[in-house]
Order: C-alpha cells, then structure tokens, then sequence
C-alpha cells in the first residue's frame, strides 16, 4: 500500500482512497477511569452490512504510558458493540490512564485503515466524544520520520479548565523528542508565546501534555482568560499522527475530547467552479433552542483570501435568499466565527477560488454548559464524493436526548433534488425504523428521547436517496448542562 499523504490535495485523498488495500484497520485513544470515570469504545458492524465482510475479530490492547502491555483481549464483534475499558482492566490491575489500540482483522479487504468507533470519555456529570483519528501504521504501509504539525481545536485556560494534547508512539524509538507548541491570539493570528516539550515516549508509549502544568505563573497569565488556539508539531515514524486533544476539568477528571487536524502551510490546494456546480464550497450551519452554535474557522488554512456569502432560513425551509452579510478574511491569518442562536439553518457559500480544505468546528451548547461540544468538520467543495451510506451512535442516558440535524444542499442549488433518509436504531436485542423527506435545499431535524429498553448506547445507521445529504447528531442533558455530538460516519 503507498503512503497516506497528509498533505495532497483533497481531490486527490478521495481518488487515493480507492486503491487501498487493508486487512487491518485500527485505532489509538487515550483512556481514563476511575471511581466515576470510564472510557467507553462505540461502534457497530458496518462491514457486514456496507461490504459483506463476515468474520471479523477486533484486538484490544491496553498500555500504560510506557508502553507496557497490561492487558490485551480478542472479541467477534456484533451489530452494537460497547466496551468499557474500566470492566476490561478491572480486576487486580490498577491502572487509571494509558492507551488503548483497537484492531480489526479481517480475510478480506477493509479499504479503509482506520475504523469507525467513537471514543466516549465519561465522568460522574458529563460525557464526551471523539471518533478514531490517530492509529499505528500497518505494516504495508511506509513507515518513515514525519513531521505532524496539528491544531484546530478549542483551547480554553480559566479557574475550571485547561488544554491537554495526548501524544503517543508506535513501534519505532522517538529519535527527535522535542515538541514544540505555539500560542496564537484570536480572531486575528498573533503569536503570544512558544514553548517546547521534551517527550519522553518509549515505543507504544504515550505521554499526557497538561498545558497549565508545562506553563510558569508567568506564562499561565499571558493566556488566562484570553481567546486563543495551539499549533504543536513534532517528528515521528510509523503512525498517523492525529492526537486526541481537548480541554481538562479537574474538579471531574473529565477530558472534554475532539481530534486535532493538519495546518496547511502550503500547497496549491484551490478549487474553483465548474459547469453544473456553480457554488465552489459551502457550509451547512444550524441551530435548534435549547441549543446555541458557534462555528470557528481558525487560521491554519492556506494563505488565501476568501469570500463568502451567506442564506439563512428557519429550520424545513428551502434557503433561497441571501441575507446581507459578506464575509472576507485571508484563512491563514484570522478566524472566521459566527454564532447561531435561534432555530435557524444557514449556508456560507463561495461561487469564487477557495482552498479545497477549509477546516471548522461546531461549538454546540446549552446555556448551563461547562465546555461545548467539538466537531470538527470543514466547509463542503464540489470535489466531495457522492455519499449515501450514513451511520454513527448516540447516548442512551436517563434525562438525556439527541437532536438530529439533517441538510440537504448541492454545489447546483437550482437543481438539488429532494431527498429521504431512512433511519435504523438498533443494539443488540432491539431496533426501530424512522423514515424523512429533506426538501431540496433544507435542514430538517428530529428528537430521539431515552429508551429503557435500549443499552446506554443506540447504533444507527441511515441510507438516503440522494448523495449529497449530511447528518450531524448531538446528545444533550439540559439539567446538568452536559453535551455531546458528531458528525455522522
């Protein structure tokens, strides 16, 4: 298998995609338990019913943070698979945080080498959630020293929370273990400050980055209480390198997850319009009360100036008619932000040349709220593949609901197609069936409330008419302020 660029254009990722071949696919996660905490792996068998693959194993193994190899476990998965990592080890091993490497084996070809499954991190309050990004390499792929340069995600240092990065290390000995770290001022990029980290990582090793603990009183005070993003870069050999990164609540030892993503630094990665896509890139935002939205652009883009303009409409109606704001911003040196309060469906949309990525993040929350959610996602071009198949997992938890957002926007507005979705909820003992008309150019929504008859987990999975639908979850508990979502597989 050739080597997985991380820095191509992203027409020329999904032709690549194409072409792989795999036979195992993983992932890598940090994990925390403890009296109240679990970390909990997520995830159904799309195999069977996407690509007929049958007979699939997933290995588990579970390492502390030098690499130690403290237990290990083979599974036959099933349609709904939770796996609590605190039931895993418990039982003599005292063991609080470390990694988990997911595998899945299969005897035919998986394609993709990075698997489906969300990660959720739980304390006695809250909940959180991330999907699989970072992984080890398999061995048909190359494994050389790579710069991984990341960022793009919520970073927030107050009295009750502050970042962490979660590094960790495949087979081959760290040979450059300096990481560095740089500190930018938002909306407009200013640097405030750098730091360097000497990591300390044996193979299969990982290390935890409390930002606050790394900082002197000195340095805590340049960032406390400011609006700021981190861009870290280090070298490593034989791994995928998106971390799990986030913001840290010590009152709860809860991890408020996402993945980190690429700066692009360079490149001549620009999409323009076409015959029959005379939009070159859009973004679908949306809103429903209780919930608030604040998207953010952060400025690791390419040096670009960018034009957007923007639709708005209320939720089940066709967005036709622009409303009066234009956005212009160069997306490498200052964010782009906007907040969604009422039940609301807007589109940002660009007819001109834009980067083929524009990466974004979805802060969903409630008014009693201590960290939103963090979804990353981006911006929408016309190089984007035709997608039907559409399947994740939402929380099952008592005072505890799920809000579906789904779009229903081309790159050739005039001519978008209504669609339908049709919904399978399902574990392992049960499952039910919901079926929607999208109108053309339209955000629908629907509820889904606690089930008692259901684990605390429901897999879904959706198939829809048309491929240009998306689908985004979020869970939500309004008495406690906790949330959580995603982006649909």
């Amino acid at each position: 298998m050739k080597k997985i660029k991380k820095s191509s254009s992203l027409k020329e990722d999904f032709a690549q995609r194409s072409l792989w071949v795999n036979y195992r696919s993983s992932a890598v996660f940090p994990f925390f338990i403890g009296e109240h905490e679990d970390t909990i792996l997520v995830f159904q068998n799309y195999w069977l019913w996407k690509s007929n693959i049958k007979n699939i194993i997933a290995n588990i193994y579970i390492r502390d943070s030098s690499g130690t190899l403290a237990s290990s476990e083979s599974m036959d998965i099933k349609s709904h698979n939770e796996i609590s990592i605190k039931k895993l080890i418990y039982g003599g091993i005292k063991l609080n945080s470390g990694t988990i490497e997911i595998e899945l084996i299969a005897n035919k070809n998986l394609g993709y080498p990075f698997p489906a499954i969300l990660c959720f991190f739980k304390s006695k309050s809250f909940l959180s959630v991330v999907h699989s990004a970072g992984r080890i390499l398999n061995a048909n792929e190359t494994h050389e020293i790579s710069s991984w340069k990341e960022s793009n995600f919520l970073a927030i240092l107050d009295n009750k929370l502050s970042p962490f990065i979660s590094i960790f290390n495949g087979q081959h000995v760290l040979k450059n273990k300096n990481l560095e770290l740089k500190f930018f001022k938002l909306p407009n990029k200013k640097l405030i400050l750098r730091k360097k980290v000497i990591l300390n990582i044996n193979s299969f090793g990982s290390q935890m980055i409390y930002i606050k603990n790394i900082l002197k009183d000195s340095e805590v005070k340049l960032l406390k209480n400011q609006r700021f993003y981190i861009e870290f870069e280090h070298q490593n050999n034989g791994i995928f390198g998106r971390y799990v990164v986030g913001n840290y609540f010590k009152k709860e030892n809860m991890h408020f997850s996402t993945h980190s993503f690429m700066t692009i630094s360079g490149g001549g990665d620009i999409i323009e319009s076409k015959p029959g896509s005379p939009i070159t890139s859009f973004l679908s935002a949306f809103n429903k009360k209780p919930l608030a939205l604040k998207i953010i652009s952060y400025p690791t883009n390419l040096n670009v100036n960018v034009v957007f303009k923007a639709k708005e409409s209320n939720l089940g109606e066709a967005i036709s008619e622009d409303n009066d704001n234009i956005y212009s911003y160069n997306s490498s040196k200052s964010s782009f932000e906007e907040n969604i309060l009422d039940n609301k469906f807007l589109q940002f949309y660009s007819t001109g040349k834009v980067p083929g990525r524009l990466n974004i993040s979805y802060n969903f929350s409630l008014g009693n709220s201590i960290h939103p959610t963090d979804i990353a996602t981006g911006f929408r071009g016309h190089v984007f593949p035709s997608k039907t198949n559409h399947w994740g997992s939402i929380v099952n938890a008592s005072s505890w609901k799920t809000v579906f957002f789904i779009s229903n926007c081309s790159h050739d507005p005039k001519n978008t197609k209504p669609g339908t979705a049709s919904f399978s909820f399902f574990d392992n003992n049960r499952s039910f069936k919901k079926k929607f008309s999208i109108p053309a150019e339209t955000c629908i929504t629907f509820e889904i409330n606690k089930d008692t008859s259901f684990k605390k987990f429901i897999s879904w999975r959706c198939k829809t008419s048309i491929g240009n639908i998306e689908l985004f979850w979020v869970s939500y508990n309004e008495k406690t302020g906790a949330i959580c979502g995603d982006h649909s597989f």
